[in-house]
């Protein structure tokens, strides 16, 4: 099941196209807010008249950010014709800063369109993309289990794969059942640390202390537990639970630390697509490193190894990083669009490949080619 949205530039230096893929899971992935049996994206396809080309991703999550697919789409229909002039690295960032209302509303749509430019033009000055930014080389990443909050039997199935892969850091989504919440974190708090996502479960603190309080002895973290942004909430639950606080849909722009109230134990779950892109999501680290602030790298639930790539050299500059939730591809998606394929801690370090491979070293798979041959020339 393919379903296409076009856009092209016509007689630019840069040729931009969009298209959407619903990859089917491999199963349904479930949490608090939404979910899913297809990855809902769109991703960018930039061609230059040498034959190079650059792939980027966005994930529009209507929850996260307020953006969907429609608007995603409708995004890159009004701005590509634009950005197909973009021949820089200056003119790329320029245009961000001058359209950052825009792309504020549709963070993914301009991340896939900016992930693609920034591979392209890295490819063409024969360079990584780290290398164009400035980033440290890229190195292997382990990875964290992200458990979904489905049935016994998918949960015992996905511990079993983690367990032999090695995998010790857990991201576990709750449910909503308290005993089954803290029966699952106690479990994983056997093999590794622990952290839980409430994905805006409780509508208060009080429902979110009386929840987390039988689990605190097992977990670390808690993400997201009220309403975004509800920092009045997250401070009582912190002062009762004495657990940290991961900030997702409360931090989708770098203003947003500064809401953050003073002395709050807070780590901040970068992902690039909210965020707006690579660019955006760097600034953003940087911001948060200079408060203090503890920093996961996270991923979109069915992104594929576009956006896993990209994350990488995020990591990278993280010296401390609390987690990272990238490079699920395959493991969740039954096909991927790129070569290679990018899964993290399978075994195969690619890492040392991509690094020495200008742009961000991926090509289209067979599936992406296919689907690219429809696309306006």
């Amino acid at each position: 099941m393919t379903s296409i949205f076009l856009t092209t530039s016509t007689k630019m230096p840069f040729d931009l196209c969009s298209l959407s893929l619903p990859i089917p899971f491999r199963q349904a992935f479930s949490h608090a807010s939404a979910s899913r049996r297809f990855a809902e994206n769109v991703i960018v396809v930039a061609r230059d008249q040498e034959g190079r080309i650059g792939l980027g991703e966005g994930c529009p999550r209507p929850y996260v950010t307020g953006e969907t697919l429609e608007a995603a789409q409708a995004f890159l229909a009004a701005h590509l014709p634009l950005l197909a002039n973009i021949q820089d690295l200056d003119a790329l960032r320029s245009w961000s800063t001058s359209n950052r209302v825009a792309i504020d509303l549709c963070p993914s749509a301009f991340c896939a369109a900016e992930l693609a430019l920034l591979d392209l033009i890295a490819q063409r000055d024969g360079v990584s993309v780290e290398t164009l930014l400035g980033l440290p080389p890229i190195i292997d990443q382990p990875l964290s289990a992200v458990y979904s909050a489905s049935s016994g039997l998918a949960f015992t199935a996905q511990h079993l794969v983690f367990r032999s892969r090695g995998v010790r850091d857990a991201k576990l989504k709750i449910s909503g059942n308290s005993a089954r919440d803290k029966s699952r974190a106690r479990q994983l708090a056997r093999f590794g640390t622990v952290r839980v996502d409430a994905n805006n479960l409780w509508r208060d603190a009080a429902q979110a202390i009386k929840a987390l309080t039988p689990m605190a002895p097992f977990i670390w973290a808690v993400e997201e537990p009220c309403s975004p942004k509800d920092w009045a909430s997250m401070t009582a639950i912190q002062m009762i639970t004495g657990l940290t606080l991961i900030a997702d849909e409360s931090v989708t722009k770098v203003e947003d630390l500064e809401e953050i109230p003073t002395g709050l134990q807070v780590a901040i779950n970068l992902r690039i697509s909210k965020h707006g892109g690579l660019i955006r999501t760097l600034d953003i680290l940087r911001a948060a490193q200079d408060r203090g602030f503890d920093v996961i790298i996270g991923a979109q639930v069915g992104e594929t190894s576009i956006l896993a790539r990209a994350a990488l050299g995020v990591a990278a500059i993280v010296p401390r990083l609390r987690g990272f939730e990238a490079g699920y591809g395959t493991w969740l998606l039954q096909f991927d669009v790129t070569e290679p394929a990018i899964k993290a801690q399978l075994g195969v370090d690619l890492t040392a490949e991509l690094q020495a491979a200008p742009g961000f070293g991926l090509s289209p798979s067979h599936k992406l080619k296919d689907e690219m041959e429809r696309l306006p020339v």
